[in-house]
């Protein structure tokens, strides 16, 4: 009888911790209103404000959207596209370690804007072309954040 008793109690503790933890991680979900973090959010401002990126034909997207597949609404020509551009800049040493999350600007399936923080200060707008296979670099634009 007092094993009985132990294992019902046992049983009942566990479903209660798994309904709490279920619980829990369902309100985060759905009271965050974006992927993107309030820094991310932020920084896709700033860039927007001092590169003078047009909103309304340049749709924004950040690091998760590109790399996780279950979050995104890209298609994964596009992801991979950014994905390469954005190694592209690695290799050339645009992009560092330190370097804040880069934001993307998704300009139909022709063009992509790669905006990046830098722990210099400065912040970088690299702008791609994605119409061919492999992206091409077209443009730079380097300026101190303010």
């Amino acid at each position: 009888m007092k094993v009985k008793k132990t294992f019902s109690w046992v049983a009942i503790s566990l479903g209660v911790v798994f309904l709490a933890v279920l619980l829990i991680v369902n309100v985060n979900k759905a009271y965050s209103d974006s992927n993107a973090s309030q820094e991310e959010l932020a920084f896709k401002d700033k860039a927007v404000e001092i590169m003078n990126i047009d909103t309304n034909k340049a749709k924004p997207a950040y690091v998760r959207d590109v790399y996780d597949d279950s979050s995104s609404e890209l298609s994964s020509d596009i992801k991979n596209k950014c994905a390469v551009a954005l190694k592209s800049l690695a290799i050339d040493g645009t992009h560092k370690i330190g370097d804040f999350m880069p934001v993307f600007f998704i300009e139909g399936n022709d063009k992509v804007s790669i905006a990046i923080k830098h722990d210099d200060g400065t912040l970088t707008l690299d702008e791609f072309d994605i119409s061919e296979k492999n992206p091409i670099k077209t443009n730079q634009i380097v300026k101190e954040a303010e």
